[in-house]
């Protein structure tokens, strides 16, 4: 008897703890893509189209729905349009996708809540689907520098060739110094030599 109510007591405090409000984001994925059929995620600066469902998380009570008005939510993602939970926990989704958002209260209306429906300190709960993307200014970012990146240097390019004709022609030039002090110091050696043979002779 002792051990089925201690048994009970277990049952209801791990009940009790299950519903008890998470102190941080929680992200659980409702519906997978595939990653064969996932061509693009989300990412911030992305422009989203999404269907979703607020619901208090101690309740259940719904205080809003796009599905409702039939009419997707579009927002930028990263800006700050909408609260944190949201720019933290959709990073990374597939279009079709489907996930649930638990958002704590630091991450979502914090103490001061948001109309009459949400009330200060609540934890949310956002059922989301990712609509469409149309990629933002990380892409737009990454068109313009590659228009504006100086291209890499070729060993076709005129300034190269420029510069290995100059290199060339100094020392095709220092060469031919090199080469007529040469000579001359050959030619001096040999006058010298043959002034000497003809001093030598007349001593004779």
């Amino acid at each position: 008897m002792r051990f089925g109510l201690l048994l009970l007591l277990g049952a209801l405090a791990s009940v009790s703890a299950l519903r008890e409000p998470p102190t941080q984001l929680q992200v659980g994925v409702k519906k997978r893509i595939p990653a064969s059929e996932c061509t693009q995620k989300s990412h911030n600066g992305d422009e989203l189209s999404m269907h979703y469902t607020g619901t208090l998380f101690d309740t259940g009570n719904k205080f809003d729905s796009s599905l409702d008005r039939n009419e997707p939510f579009v927002f930028t993602l990263g800006a700050g349009q909408v609260i944190k939970g949201w720019d933290q926990g959709l990073v990374g989704m597939c279009i079709g996708e489907k996930r649930r958002l638990v958002i704590p209260p630091h991450l979502g209306y914090g103490d001061r809540g948001a109309g009459g429906a949400i009330p200060g300190g609540a934890t949310l709960v956002f059922d989301v689907e990712l609509l469409d993307i149309k990629p933002g200014h990380r892409q737009e970012r990454y068109v313009q520098e590659t228009k504006h990146e100086k291209p890499s240097m070729s060993f076709t390019s005129p300034s190269v060739l420029v510069s290995t004709g100059v290199v060339v022609a100094l020392f095709l030039i220092v060469f031919r110094l090199a080469k007529k002090q040469d000579i001359a110091e050959a030619n001096e050696k040999v006058a010298t030599e043959t002034k000497q043979e003809k001093e030598e002779e007349k001593k004779k």
